[in-house]
């Protein structure tokens, strides 16, 4: 019960950058070509991986601000032992998932954000990705653009404008 708060600000995170009028994401475009409904297959069929990343990634920091207090790892919805695994692994998750950052496919989504997929599926490189991995993946990939922008103004950006404010902030680094 305690990590309630947590997962509805999570969800609530989704719901403004898929329904808010200001939000320029390609989730909230998608929706809107299909009459404002929700596919979890279509979004993911369509929506670039760089978007679909990111839109769990600024969720999981909502849910970090709204619901403080947690272990890291339940934010990304990971044991201890998973978490652990996923952050030893970054450098390579890093690399190998840039050549996929612009592609779409339900395929990617499923490789990186779902739970179930058989070793052989998130294999890259030689490397079994843990599962749901892209959870951390994207709360990495959009933490420049919250400290130069904020939160609120991050919900709603597009993953082009995510990704160039974290690339200007590593080209300062």
């Amino acid at each position: 019960p305690e990590l309630i708060p947590l997962w509805l600000a999570h969800e609530l995170a989704h719901v403004v950058r898929y329904t808010a009028p200001d939000s320029r994401s390609e989730l909230r475009q998608i929706i809107a070509e299909q009459d404002g409904e929700y596919s979890y297959w279509e979004t993911g069929r369509r929506a670039s991986l760089r978007e679909l990343l990111m839109n769990e990634g600024l969720a999981v920091h909502v849910s970090q601000q709204v619901s403080p207090g947690h272990a890291a790892w339940e934010y990304f919805g990971y044991g201890r032992r998973q978490y652990a695994r996923v952050r030893e692994l970054e450098g390579i998750l890093n690399r190998v998932v840039q050549a996929d950052l612009g592609r779409s496919g339900l395929g990617l989504r499923l490789r990186y954000l779902s739970g179930g997929m058989s070793d052989e599926a998130r294999t890259a490189e030689r490397y079994v990705l843990p599962e749901r991995s892209g959870y951390y993946l994207g709360a990495r990939l959009v933490e420049a653009a919250i400290s130069a922008r904020g939160l609120a103004w991050a919900v709603r950006a597009s993953p082009e404008e995510l990704a160039q404010l974290a690339r200007n902030a590593a080209a300062t680094a």
